[in-house]
């Protein structure tokens, strides 16, 4: 499997495959488009982890990625879909080492101090 192909299934070990961040459910499978809200680096052990918040309007998921402190195209006003195990940490749901794939580049204002040509 691609970074690009994600499962049609509509079950994945006997759990049904989530289509919205709202119908995910810890130890299932995620199959969801959205966009990044937030991007931070945090440490999991010894390790950098880039966190990604992914929200696609009916709630969000942290998208999280061991050993790196970035990921190139994954930015705040990305939109992606990503697959992925999904689990509990406290009251947030998080998704490690996802597949992804980015969707539409983040629109960034024209800068208004920039030269017109």
């Amino acid at each position: 499997m691609s970074c690009t192909e994600f499962t049609t299934a509509l079950e994945w070990g006997g759990r049904p495959v989530a289509r919205s961040i709202a119908d995910a459910a810890p130890r299932a499978r995620i199959v969801v488009r959205g966009e990044i809200v937030e991007v931070g680096v945090d440490t999991v052990g010894a390790a950098p982890t880039y966190r990604c918040r992914l929200d696609d309007g009916s709630g969000q998921v942290d998208l999280l990625f061991v050993g790196r402190p970035s990921i190139p195209g994954l930015l705040a006003g990305t939109r992606c879909t990503v697959e992925g195990t999904v689990r509990a940490e406290g009251t947030q749901l998080v998704v490690w080492n996802p597949l992804y794939r980015i969707d539409d580049p983040p629109r960034h204002p024209r800068d208004p101090h920039a030269d017109i040509t």
